[in-house]
């Protein structure tokens, strides 16, 4: 397949034939239209002269018996060119007729060359006739009393002056068409050199071995490339456009791969340590007579066995979140909550639970507040947000729980803060993520499992609210948006 240079090289070398050869035709039809138009001019010029005689007045016609002799004075009078061709005829035969060469010879018309011009029509329009081996001629017959006057100028400098256009014409339209080929393809060629390097970037970007994990696509279109023309910088920026695309691509899916991982281990961890809490039990159990002790150690395994269950059934409510939130299909029916109430509830709770904390429930409407969802999902984000403030907080930290609609947005926000410890500002961008704890050691010690914040996300992401988190030394406070129900 010719490539796109030859291509563009080949269609414009053709519209400039095309071009020439139109140019050329009108050129060479005009220009002999002019030609013949004076031609026809001096044809009628030397017609009147030929009628008119030397004198000016018109010659009687010699008689037949004088009538063909060429040396007659009739042939060759002053004022005609070399070649003019002269005839008389009467009732259709003629009585006189020759030329004059170049050297002055005058010179008799065949039978043939005679009738040729006998059958011109006498009505003074000049006509084109072939008069054998004198070549073709410019004809005009005048009629008078029966006598018809021919005079005919030869074409032969005509035609030889339209060849040489002609020549000219041909010559100038191929040194030009090459002219224009040569300098089109090296135009073409430096048109085209920042699209061949945009094609190369291309090229280079399949030749990377993007399976190796590696998210750094460093090759991309230059600004110079870029800057050369409105196409290839339409192009070009597209293609990086693309790049920046594929580089986050596998940027998160290597980020996905990588917590992937993490949470196998963490979730492999997890259960690995009630498990063998629960082996070892039960081996001690098995090797124990004492009753007492069976019993002790019958309750430890049925607390590593819920605490396993729980582990369990929080990463299915994760799964199930990132199913929903991964479904192109409708979302699933919810129900109006009354948020307020479930807040109330939650937060007594609480104080009931931790009581060497210092609860404080703060609500501004005096109405309910009301989101659309499902109830137990969200009793599990407010519950998770106050045992988050109830675990990592020591006794006596103020914990104040506020709820309010946020005037003309349409959204019920609910905020958890405290004044206790802040947290590392390094852990706040992954306070979220699944197994992530502020202090690791200590979380495993107080059982958190490390997927309270991440139900927290998943669930308020699910019901189309946000989910933030600001902490500084006296107060850090968790803040969800949900969007409330018509």
């Amino acid at each position: 397949m010719p490539s796109l240079r030859w291509r563009i090289v080949a269609a414009v070398a053709l519209l400039l034939v095309a071009t020439n050869v139109v140019v050329g035709a009108v050129t060479v039809v005009a220009f002999r239209g002019y030609l013949v138009e004076r031609l026809d001019a001096e044809l009628s010029t030397a017609a009147n002269r030929t009628v008119g005689g030397p004198g000016g007045q018109q010659q009687p016609p010699p008689t037949t018996g004088t009538g063909s002799d060429p040396d007659n004075d009739f042939i060759g009078a002053p004022g005609q060119a070399a070649g003019t061709v002269v005839a008389i005829f009467r009732d259709g035969k003629a009585v006189l007729g020759g030329y004059t060469d170049s050297s002055g010879q005058q010179h008799g018309l065949s039978a043939a060359q005679e009738r040729t011009l006998a059958a011109v029509p006498s009505d003074g329009d000049p006509a084109t006739v072939a008069l054998g081996k004198l070549g073709t001629y410019r004809v005009q017959a005048i009629g008078d009393d029966g006598d018809v006057f021919v005079t005919a100028l030869p074409l032969g400098d005509l035609d030889a002056a339209i060849a040489r256009l002609l020549l000219v014409i041909g010559v100038v339209t191929v040194v030009g068409l090459l002219i224009a080929a040569w300098a089109l393809t090296l135009l073409v060629r430096r048109s085209l050199r920042p699209l061949e390097r945009v094609a190369s970037v291309a090229s280079d970007v399949t030749a990377l071995d993007l399976e190796r994990g590696d998210t750094a696509i460093p090759v991309r279109v230059g600004p110079a490339d870029l800057a050369a023309n409105r196409e290839v910088a339409q192009v070009g920026t597209a293609l990086n456009r693309l790049l920046g695309h594929v580089a986050r691509a596998l940027t998160v899916r290597r980020d996905a791969e990588a917590g992937m991982r993490t949470f196998i281990a963490d979730a492999s961890h997890e259960l690995r340590t009630p498990i063998a809490t629960v082996r070892a039990y039960a081996e001690l159990t098995a090797s124990s007579s004492d009753v007492d002790a069976i019993h002790r150690n019958v309750e430890r395994i049925g607390l590593e066995a819920v605490r396993m269950g729980d582990l369990v059934e929080e990463l299915l409510l994760l799964a199930r979140l990132d199913a929903v939130a991964m479904a192109s299909g409708p979302t699933p029916d919810r129900e109006p909550v009354d948020l307020t109430s479930l807040v109330v509830e939650a937060t007594m709770d609480a104080r009931a639970t931790a009581p060497g904390h210092r609860w404080t429930l703060q609500i501004v409407d005096d109405h309910p507040l009301t989101v659309s969802g499902d109830p137990r999902q969200l009793r599990r984000v407010v519950t998770n947000l106050l045992a988050n403030a109830r675990t990592h907080t020591p006794t006596g930290t103020a914990v104040v729980v506020s709820l309010q609609r946020v005037r003309d947005t349409g959204v019920v926000r609910f905020v958890v803060a405290n004044d206790g410890p802040p947290i590392p500002a390094e852990a706040l961008p992954t306070l979220f993520d699944r197994f992530t704890r502020g202090e690791a050691s200590r979380s495993r010690e107080q059982g958190t499992s490390g997927l309270g914040l991440a139900i927290v996300r998943a669930v308020v992401s699910a019901h189309g609210g946000l989910v933030r988190v600001a902490s500084e030394p006296g107060r850090t406070a968790f803040t969800v948006d949900l969007p409330e129900s018509p």
